[in-house]
């Protein structure tokens, strides 16, 4: 069975590969008019400004996944965390939330993390991100509520029940089911408040960065001030977090533009936002494929090091803390 396994993944891993890239292609594409109109209207600096806030709220979002992992048994380097999860990124442009935690997992075997783990690991960091984007999202909802968007009420509506499956103990008793299930041992101990509130918190700051980079978007066609912030940083929280729930989509396509013309509506015309929400997508597209090209490259000189025989085989296997792999 298993040789026909290894067969299967030779033929399944390339024509995976081709099919992120014709999907990250595709959302280019789609969307080249209404960006080349949006990208006239804003100035060079603010979209410079932009895309260093997402690249860092992108890395923050590695810090996040690497403390989860970690709590796991499997602490890797920043370096080789953000390998793997940066690469693995590229598959949320498929339809369904589910596909960069598979590349992810194909990833991290390299560093001696077993799939199963860097399994519960990718989705408690999803659950994560949903809790806290929702929790910064309450901060901008009374305005996106205001222009009408049943989408953020429903979203709200699972804070809760997200809060309350980011507790430790509850998080732990949910992977260790999923372990089970998957014929693995449980968890070699129960998540702790550090090591969750060291997810949660850098996860938080990926919400503000991603708040400012539109914020610094729509501030050049005139969000005002403090009031532009609030609605950009609390909407953006709420758009993000639709992609997680609603999974149909890719990376959240039309429902996230939806709430962030909601979060923009009092402060610039609907064209112009629709116009800002575009842009703010091909700069998160151009953002991931630049993150995970430097990632990728990295992993490739590191692999023909050691083929070189010039450096030692990366991973934790040395020293992880899990005995049961």
């Amino acid at each position: 069975m298993r040789p026909a396994l290894t067969k299967a993944a030779k033929v399944i891993r390339p024509l995976f590969a081709v099919l992120i890239i014709a999907a990250v292609v595709y959302a280019v594409v789609s969307q080249w008019v209404e960006v080349q109109v949006a990208i006239k209207t804003i100035a060079r600096e603010s979209l410079i400004a932009s895309m260093v806030a997402i690249l860092l709220g992108s890395l923050a979002g590695v810090m996040s996944w690497r403390a989860l992992l970690a709590e796991e048994g499997y602490p890797l380097s920043a370096k080789d965390a953000g390998r793997i999860f940066l690469v693995g990124q590229l598959g949320k442009y498929l339809p369904g939330s589910v596909w960069s935690v598979v590349v992810q997992m194909e990833l991290a075997t390299r560093a001696g993390v077993p799939r199963a783990r860097t399994f519960t690991a990718s989705l408690c960091w999803i659950g994560l991100s949903l809790s806290s984007a929702l929790t910064i999202g309450l901060i901008g909802l009374p305005v996106i509520a205001s222009a009408g968007s049943p989408i953020a009420w429903t979203l709200v509506a699972l804070l809760p029940i997200a809060l309350a499956c980011s507790h430790p103990k509850i998080l732990t008793r949910i992977v260790d089911l999923l372990l089970k299930l998957m014929g693995k041992e449980p968890l070699p101990h129960q998540f702790t408040w550090k090591g969750i509130g060291k997810a949660f918190g850098w996860l938080l700051v990926t919400w503000v960065l991603y708040g400012a980079h539109l914020w610094l978007l729509a501030n050049a066609l005139g969000a005002p001030g403090w009031d532009g912030f609030i609605r950009c940083l609390g909407g953006f929280a709420l758009a993000m977090g639709s992609g997680v729930v609603f999974i149909v989509a890719p990376s959240g396509a039309g429902v996230r533009e939806a709430l962030i013309v909601s979060a923009l509506a009092g402060v610039m015309s609907g064209g112009e936002a629709l116009g800002i929400a575009v842009v703010s997508r091909m700069l998160f597209i151009l953002a991931d494929i630049t993150l995970a090209g430097i990632a990728g490259l990295s992993a490739w000189r590191m692999l023909r090091d050691e083929l070189s025989g010039e450096v030692e085989p990366a991973g934790v296997n040395a020293d992880r803390l899990d005995p049961h792999p």
